[in-house]
């Protein structure tokens, strides 16, 4: 029987779920038209695409494991059906994670103004190198995701609880502790790096766009400053959506080894990081002025 808050988790989920499907295929979709019509795409657009596609699939994985855990809970647990969504699942948060940060470095190497002599090669030749680093995170995403399924059966026998953490009474508990560490670094670690790079790309690109933003403010340039700053509050909303999904995932790792509710845990859990999908989709179509002028379009047919 599911709990009050579990529910209202379920009605939450299913409005975030609307919202990020409609806002994530409405990017690929764009982004497949322009393709289309063209045979090419920019590498912003590859990025967009890609993570369009990636958190449609993601929104749809979410809400299917969400009514599985509250109302088909035996189904849930049969275990090629368990293993199947989470194989899906590590698979498609990663790669979320990965493609993400590599929007924000290309619109770092973009957009951003410095004059280090790696930052300049670096501008130089990330464009081109983006169709590759889209097929390296797909690979990535799915190597990592493999083994963090073939390892979820031990995980969830001796390190279900703080207690598995803890225990070195005997040399079994020993070796229980020391596999149960690893494993957590085993879930971490894929997550880690790409935080690492959308951290130090999202500081220096805030630095640059605020330094430029207070020149145009001396020289009383009143339309550049307020583009300037509408691109702060977006690329800053972006951060703290990015920093609060990536927070959550690791504190949910840790509360199921603590043993608290599973169900209630990662249904929490989906609805954060479908917050965060939901959410950067509006952003991205809002500051990307093709999806902003395909969307006024779209809304002004569907008023008429």
């Amino acid at each position: 029987m599911s709990t009050f808050f579990e529910l209202f988790g379920f009605i939450l989920l299913v409005f975030e779920t609307l919202v990020g499907m409609v806002g994530n295929g409405f990017i690929a979709i764009i982004n497949f038209i322009d393709w289309f019509s063209s045979r090419k795409l920019s590498p912003a657009d590859m990025i967009l695409s890609c993570l369009g596609l990636s958190r449609f699939a993601f929104h749809a994985i979410g809400i299917q494991t969400a009514i599985l855990l509250l109302f088909f809970m035996d189904t849930y647990q049969r275990r090629n059906v368990n293993i199947a969504y989470s194989v899906l699942w590590l698979f498609i948060d990663t790669a979320n994670l990965w493609f993400a940060a590599l929007l924000s470095i290309l619109y770092c190497v973009k957009i951003a103004n410095l004059s280090q002599p790696l930052f300049l090669k670096m501008k130089r030749r990330f464009p081109g190198l983006v169709p590759w680093l889209l097929l390296g995170t797909v690979v990535f995403s799915a190597i990592t995701a493999t083994i963090k399924a073939i390892m979820r059966s031990r995980l969830m026998s001796e390190c279900n609880t703080i207690e598995s953490l803890l225990s070195n009474n005997t040399d079994s508990g020993i070796k229980t502790s020391d596999f149960c560490k690893y494993s957590i670094l085993l879930y971490v670690v894929p997550e880690l790096f790409p935080f690492i790079m959308f951290s130090s790309s999202s500081i220096l690109l805030l630095t640059s766009l605020w330094r430029h933003k207070n020149l145009l403010q001396n020289s009383a340039r009143d339309v550049s400053t307020e583009v300037h700053l509408n691109a702060i509050k977006a690329l800053a909303s972006f951060s703290i959506l990015y920093i609060s999904s990536f927070f959550v995932q690791i504190l949910a790792i840790f509360f199921t080894r603590m043993g608290m509710n599973v169900i209630g845990i990662e249904v929490l859990f989906i609805n954060l990081v479908a917050a965060y999908s939901s959410g950067h989709a509006i952003i991205l179509i809002f500051i990307n002025p093709k999806l902003k002028q395909e969307s006024v379009k779209m809304l002004h047919q569907l008023k008429c």
